[in-house]
């Protein structure tokens, strides 16, 4: 009965960790992130569109998919990029991602699409590299 206990919050404990989504970074071969909705509202927009094809770039984005903690709730929010990886093999996924130009710390918000009411929280730590690639 303790092997089963053990069994159940081992597997619990790796449904908590598993992230948004499994990204493999060695099979993307492009992050594109596209202004929309809050980000369209700001003074100095940073792009229009950007696409990352560098690997660090590519690894850091799949870092966050795949760390990012699930939220309670449902969210109310206005999303400030697309993002929307694409795979050597030609297929796509896409999330409402926000990280924004600010000196405090933050942690990201990642939303999987089509669903919108689920949020991921990506940490402060790499929050922070990904606004110095987005936006310096």
């Amino acid at each position: 009965m303790r092997l089963f206990r053990m069994a159940i919050l081992f597997l619990m404990g790796s449904i908590a960790v598993a992230g948004c989504s499994n990204v493999n970074a060695s099979e993307v071969k492009s992050v594109t992130l596209e202004c929309i909705q809050e980000c369209l509202r700001m003074e100095v927009k940073p792009f229009d569109k950007k696409v990352y094809e560098d690997r660090a770039s590519i690894a850091l984005f799949a870092k966050a998919v795949n760390q990012a903690e699930k939220m309670e709730g449902e969210l109310d929010y206005g999303a400030i990029f697309l993002m929307t990886f694409r795979m050597k093999d030609g297929s796509s996924s896409e999330y409402h991602f926000n990280i924004a130009n600010t000196d405090s710390p933050q942690n990201g918000l990642l939303l999987k699409l089509p669903n919108t009411s689920q949020g991921y929280r990506i940490s402060q730590a790499t929050s922070e590299k990904l606004k110095k690639i987005i936006y310096e």
